[in-house]
């Protein structure tokens, strides 16, 4: 590639690059001419300078008149209105030089100005000799004055003729005897009383005023309009020179500064101050100045320097990179000097830079992503191995995170997303790794762990600080997450499997119910592969009427009878027989078979009241689960209405049970929900109450009835004394609120005697009554009907 060959830099360019601010000097001449503000500090600095001149002439006069036949002749008088005039000059001079911005803002400051100089002259005028005064040829000098200050050519004219008008009204007020006349040396007295005299120096001072008026304005058009020429052909010029987007520099064999552009000063923020301190070395970024010296010295040797690649150093200290190359000329008589052309190529390593960020990275979260996360994990454990360490892969998957998703949209889902990230970069080590696989799934890396256990420790501390509240655009969300865990010692050494086993593992522990952890093992894949099998029949198994109903009682604690039903689905599979709510809710929830598969069962419950309503059993109130996916389906309070009406139910008969967790997650839309379904006088409970975190001021927002006490709590309340206690506060609370209070998963008399005391109102478990098929729910609601009959025939 051919170097550019230019030429040394001419002697005007020199001149220009040495000067230490160029651009303020030629603003500075520039502005004397073109501007307000400059053409006045002119008038003032000549002001000045004319009071020097002034002074040092009357000084000169005073010496000699003292020394001569005349004397001091003037009057007390005289040096009074003399020093008056001066002090006057002085006071309104300084304004105008050091206070001309506080005073601009008056319209008319010029015009006051030149005023002010016409009338000090015709003062002056008059106390040296009036008509016979030789002072008179100074309003020449303050027409031009007006002509300097004034930019409309009429002004200056009337400024002009303001001279002359204040001139022959002295000399008529001295003819006139208005003023007396002050007599002066070489002066004949006689004509202040000649009015042919007066009448004669006024016409000609007048005409002598207007004249210079007319001369000084139209010369000082044409010098402002050859400065504009001037100042435009200039800024073409520098504008040509500058106007390259490279970064142009001329250097001596030293590395002393001649020339540099105006992309050069702009993009590395150096002053001419700064270039005549400066070299080229003290410019280059540390650790490649010897990359630059040696393409200096190729350059000045004549040879080609091939392209340069580095970095440069700006006046604030940050760094650009940049590329280019140096070139070396020298004509006859010319000294030898360097050319370099580079370019600023910050952007393009930062695009670059950034390309390779978002191919290795999360656009959303700013994590790794898969393809990042896995090399991060090769890392990791092969650290691990040579350190002899423990280490393991969380896979981590939101739960229920379509729901809000659909709910409160996909930005309400996004900024969610981000902040579930921030939490897990919290609450990890510097040494873990953590990535964005895609959707709400996130996988983290644990090294050096010093035991196993560690990895489940850890990923109880994350489900923990993930249950904390969130607040996103006024809505208060509730987070739960399922974990897998999968270990490098235990579950092969090879990165992707140990994300697959991570993945298994987190899908198992979904199954158990959510927001909890579970550690692989080689019997997960028999549900893996039991799962894909669910996944390819639950499509068809509404078709195929594979779906049963069992309903189980729930017994008045104080009296013992029936007070209502709650209705659970079974799934009766083909080929793994009869599956439990666990195995598949979950994957009817993900394929969107939750919704049909809702429907039916509510036609099931409703068919199977109003046939016990036909067969003349007293009415009982059957409950029925929603998924926290049907809780915002759109039309979920219309169609639990059609099917109250369609089958001529009472609505209280009805109960609908919404676990804790799923209404905490987006209490606002629960809220709302809730209370369209309370006014249909569908009775609302609240299942496995306890493990979610709601309070006593959300449950005051719920339009609810009753409060069911998770099982995990019954099972150990007779002996565990936190859950004693946790089972007391529930029923408390319920109690202070109204609700209804009903404990399941009671197996044992202990747990009965101790609900019992506590005045619990209604339990469900197997010890009273196990889930059983319709046809016994109808006994058993035909015996308490018969046993109430029995027990009011005794008592009558």
């Amino acid at each position: 590639m051919n170097q550019p060959q230019i030429p040394n830099p001419p002697n005007w360019i020199r001149s220009l690059s040495q000067s230490s601010q160029p651009e303020q000097a030629t603003e500075k001449i520039n502005r004397n001419f073109t501007s307000v503000r400059g053409r006045n500090a002119l008038v003032t600095t000549a002001r000045w300078c004319l009071l020097f001149l002034f002074g040092l002439y009357g000084a000169i006069a005073v010496v000699s008149f003292a020394g001569s036949r005349y004397g001091l002749f003037v009057s007390d008088a005289q040096i009074t209105i003399l020093s008056i005039a001066v002090g006057a000059v002085l006071v309104y001079n300084t304004l105008y030089h050091f206070f001309y911005e506080a005073i601009s803002r008056f319209r008319y400051v010029a015009h006051l100005q030149i005023s002010l100089d016409l009338a000090l002259v015709t003062v002056l005028i008059h106390y040296s000799g009036g008509a016979a005064s030789w002072f008179w040829p100074v309003y020449l000098v303050v027409t031009i004055e007006a002509a300097v200050l004034l930019d409309n050519p009429r002004h200056i004219l009337a400024m002009g003729s303001l001279g002359g008008l204040l001139y022959g009204g002295l000399l008529y007020a001295e003819f006139a005897q208005f003023l007396p006349s002050v007599d002066m040396p070489f002066i004949n007295p006689a004509l202040h009383g000649d009015g042919l005299y007066a009448g004669l120096m006024w016409c000609w001072v007048s005409v002598l005023n207007v004249a210079m008026a007319l001369i000084s304005a139209f010369l000082m058009r044409v010098i402002r309009r050859e400065n504009k020429a001037f100042q435009e052909s200039e800024e073409h010029l520098i504008r040509f020179l500058d106007g390259a987007s490279d970064l142009i520099f001329c250097v001596q064999p030293d590395g002393r500064f001649l020339y540099v552009n105006q992309s050069w000063r702009k993009t590395l923020g150096y002053t001419f101050d700064d270039l005549n301190r400066l070299t080229m070395m003290d410019m280059i970024y540390h650790g490649e100045n010897s990359r630059y010296t040696r393409a200096l010295q190729r350059a000045l040797e004549g040879r080609q320097s091939g392209e340069i690649e580095g970095q440069m150093t700006t006046r604030d200290g940050s760094v650009i990179n940049v590329e280019g190359n140096i070139t070396c000329n020298q004509d006859d008589g010319e000294d030898l000097v360097a050319w370099g052309i580079f370019r600023n190529v910050t952007e393009r390593k930062r695009a670059q830079k950034q390309l390779f960020h978002m191919a290795h990275h999360d656009n959303l979260t700013g994590l790794p992503n898969r393809l990042h996360f896995v090399a991060q994990l090769k890392q990791i454990l092969a650290i691990a191995k040579r350190l002899q360490k423990e280490a393991a892969v969380l896979f981590l998957d939101l739960d229920r995170f379509k729901i809000i998703n659909d709910t409160l949209g996909h930005t309400v889902g996004d900024q969610l997303l981000v902040k579930v990230a921030e939490r897990l970069k919290t609450v990890l080590r510097e040494t873990d790794g953590i990535g964005r696989l895609g959707g709400d799934e996130f996988a983290i890396t644990l090294g050096n762990l010093q035991r196993s256990t560690d990895a489940e420790q850890i990923a109880s501390k994350i489900l923990n600080y993930l249950a904390e509240p969130l607040t996103i655009n006024d809505h208060e969300i509730f987070v739960t997450a399922s974990i897998g865990i999968s270990h490098f010692s235990d579950h092969y050494a090879n990165p992707d499997e140990l994300v697959k086993k991570a993945d298994i593992a987190m899908y198992h522990a979904k199954s158990q119910g959510r927001n909890n952890c579970k550690t692989y093992s080689s019997s997960m894949d028999l549900d893996s592969d039991r799962r894909r099998l669910l996944e390819s029949s639950i499509r068809r198994s509404l078709e195929r009427n594979e779906f049963r109903l069992v309903y189980q009682p729930k017994i008045d604690i104080s009296s013992g009878g029936v007070t209502s039903f709650e209705a659970m689905i079974r799934w009766e599979h083909p080929e793994l027989g009869l599956l439990l709510p666990g195995e598949f809710i979950s994957l009817a929830e993900e394929t969107g078979l939750i919704f049909p598969i809702g429907e039916w069962v509510l036609h099931q419950v409703c068919s199977q009241m109003r046939q016990w309503l036909d067969e003349g059993l007293e009415p009982a109130r059957v409950a029925i689960n929603l998924s926290g996916y049907q809780l915002q389906q759109r039309n979920l309070v219309a169609q639990i209405s059609a099917a109250l009406k369609d089958y001529d139910l009472p609505p209280e008969s009805l109960e609908l049970e919404i676990t804790e967790t799923v209404i905490m997650q987006n209490p606002d839309l629960a809220v709302n929900i809730l209370r369209q379904l309370r006014d249909l006088d569908v009775n609302i409970s609240i299942d496995d109450f306890g493990t979610g975190y709601s309070s006593l001021s959300h449950l005051k927002r719920f339009s609810v009835n009753t409060l069911k006490i998770d099982r995990s709590f019954v099972n150990e309340v007779d002996h565990n004394t936190t859950d004693d206690a946790i089972v007391q506060a529930i029923i408390a609370m319920g109690k202070s609120l109204g609700l209804k209070i009903i404990a399941e998963g009671v197996e044992t008399e202990s747990q009965l005697d101790f609900l019992r005391d506590q005045h619990c109102h209604e339990i469900q478990g197997y010890l009273v009554g196990k889930p059983a098929p319709a046809a016994r729910a109808t006994q058993i609601l035909r015996e308490c009907q018969a046993q109430k009959c029995r027990e009011a025939a005794a008592a009558e």
